[in-house]
């Protein structure tokens, strides 16, 4: 037995599953997830993962169809006091709702919006940290995965979660 498994810790499994927004690859354990984010093309090959990955993947299909709106796995986010500041504030934001880079940037004292937008962007663990909430004063803004997956995931939203 290894120290992890003595220490407790899960065993921590690698994925790849196709969804409506494209394949995603997960990075999980029993109940943590510390990677959601698309895949590189370039370096594609099929992984399938093993309950855990099967189970986000279950858990991002319904997010997907409108069925679930929160997830069973908590997200580790890692980075400095700032990045991680930001990404739990983005937590926050209720299911069908939105703030703006502004007020992200205002509730923790980042010196701008484009900060908040930039280290948005660099947010490996989509949908369960939901950065496509975060939206511009002057309309949808940018997205990692395009500003049409973006409005998709906030029409599936409003119509899931009101807002």
């Amino acid at each position: 037995m290894h120290d992890g498994a003595r220490a407790g810790w899960a065993a921590v499994e690698y994925g790849c599953f196709s969804t409506i927004i494209g394949t995603l690859c997960a990075l999980v354990d029993s109940y943590r997830v510390y990677y959601l984010d698309a895949l590189d093309l370039a370096s594609y090959r099929k992984y399938e993962g093993g309950a855990f990955v099967r189970r986000l993947e279950a858990e991002v299909e319904d997010y997907l169809d409108g069925e679930r709106c929160s997830f069973s796995f908590q997200p580790v986010i890692r980075g400095s006091g700032l990045r991680r500041s930001v990404l739990e504030e983005v937590m926050l934001i209720p299911c069908g709702a939105t703030a703006t880079y502004k007020e992200v940037a205002m509730r923790v004292g980042a010196s701008s919006p484009r900060l908040v937008g930039r280290i948005l962007s660099s947010n490996d663990i989509l949908i369960v940290v939901p950065c496509h909430r975060v939206v511009s004063v002057r309309g949808l803004g940018g997205y990692k995965l395009g500003v049409d997956v973006k409005k998709k995931l906030l029409s599936i939203e409003r119509e899931m979660c009101g807002g």
